[in-house]
């Protein structure tokens, strides 16, 4: 029988948004290792240390180098493998997530798969065996949001590249071998001016001004970076405005974009089960608070959100362009719902836990956990402007992606 004059097969049974069974036993491995791993976590993060010995075992194991292609020693898994791996790691070590994500979906991600042979021959071996990071330097004072007015410069000369400016917020820019710079390299304006050129963290004229001190997850720091280098060779210009140009550049940036939603996802997990586990063991007025209708409604709600963003989240991570990069719109749907919920939770978690929640220790991190995930409405993409560009493709000739 025909319906609405097409002969549709039976057997299709439709969509399933379920993680294939070897990556969920990837994860259920991430998550073990971490636990082990993961005995100094308050510490990384109180007294802002980067555990650059665990992060090694990470290589080892070739956790780093999951997304990365077999011919530069990674794994060549797609990106929703590495996706479950981080949501898995972040369930036990914010800072473990956030420093496979760096290695897995960062700057070093995009030299593997655009870079110059030789800048993936220098750097990305490295940074897949645990020894160093790439960062990525895009933010300015007067330019956080608004990359139409990003003021640093790379100006091509016979001698090489001359990059000249000041980046704020680079994450992990005080611990990187070199950074990935988004700089004006043509004189056409706005965004189509822009582009990315790799500067040594070393070279003469590349120093750190400052590193500041965050709400939380120090472990990994956010530095400001003064840029008055020279010589810069022609085949560190990754990222050329006359080819691909800042197009290009987004698109590898919703690489890390969705590889945050992950970690955020694995945030909330982690502060609803420290809720749960409290509300199922504590007991007041002969009768656990888990039995408690509105302390049962609050739970589901998050609950319901968790699972919205993470099939979100998993949606974008399956959905890649040829250099394994997501979609613009998936990724900020699921880095915007991901970061809500993540927030939201570790707050709840606090409320749901009284006492235990205030406090600030090794054993009680459920305070620890909001301080970490906070950030994430912010960097990455502000909510703010991740709403503006789902508002404006939603209104946009078409509807956004409908």
């Amino acid at each position: 029988m025909k319906v609405l004059d097409l002969d549709i097969d039976p057997s299709a049974a439709g969509l399933s948004l379920e993680l294939p069974a070897q990556y969920r036993e990837l994860a259920d491995r991430a998550g073990q290792l971490a636990s082990r791993l993961a005995a100094d976590d308050h510490k990384w993060d109180a007294d802002g240390l980067f555990p650059w010995p665990e992060v090694a075992v990470l290589g080892s194991h070739g956790v780093l180098g999951m997304t990365h292609p077999e011919e530069v020693g990674g794994a060549g898994l797609p990106r929703l493998a590495a996706v479950a791996v981080i949501e898995a790691l972040a369930r036990h070590s914010f800072t473990l997530a956030e420093a496979t994500q760096i290695a897995a979906n960062g700057p070093a991600y995009v030299l593997s798969t655009i870079g110059h042979p030789r800048l993936r021959e220098r750097w990305v071996p490295a940074v897949l065996a645990g020894e160093t990071l790439v960062s990525i330097a895009i933010t300015e004072l007067a330019a956080g949001s608004s990359l139409a007015e990003i003021a640093t410069t790379a100006t091509a000369s016979p001698d090489g590249w001359s990059v000249s400016g000041t980046k704020c917020f680079v994450t992990g820019g005080s611990l990187a071998g070199a950074h990935l710079v988004m700089a004006r390299m043509s004189p056409a304006e706005g965004v189509r001016g822009l582009g990315y050129v790799l500067v040594d963290a070393d070279a003469p004229g590349c120093v750190v001004r400052r590193v500041h001190r965050k709400i939380g997850g120090n472990a990994t720091p956010e530095a400001v970076i003064e840029l008055d280098v020279a010589g810069v060779a022609d085949e560190a210009a990754v990222i050329r405005p006359d080819a691909g140009g800042f197009a290009l550049a987004m698109q590898s940036y919703n690489a890390m974009r969705i590889g945050i939603a992950g970690i955020c996802c694995g945030v909330a997990r982690r502060a609803l089960d420290l809720a749960e586990d409290h509300l199922r063991q504590r007991v007041q007025g002969g009768r656990p608070l888990s039995s408690r209708q509105g302390l049962q409604w609050r739970v589901a709600e998050l609950e319901l959100e968790l699972e919205a963003a993470r099939l979100l989240t998993y949606r974008a991570a399956s959905r890649v362009d040829a250099h394994g990069f997501p979609d613009a719109l998936d990724t900020a749907r699921a880095k915007l719902a991901a970061s809500r919920v993540a927030v939201s939770s570790a707050d709840a978690a606090i409320q749901l836990l009284g006492w235990r929640g205030i406090v600030s220790a090794e054993d009680h991190p459920a305070e620890r956990i909001l301080r970490e995930v906070r950030g994430w409405t912010i960097a990455g993409g502000t909510s703010e402007s991740l709403l503006n560009m789902l508002g404006r493709a939603a209104l946009s000739t078409g509807g956004g992606g409908r």
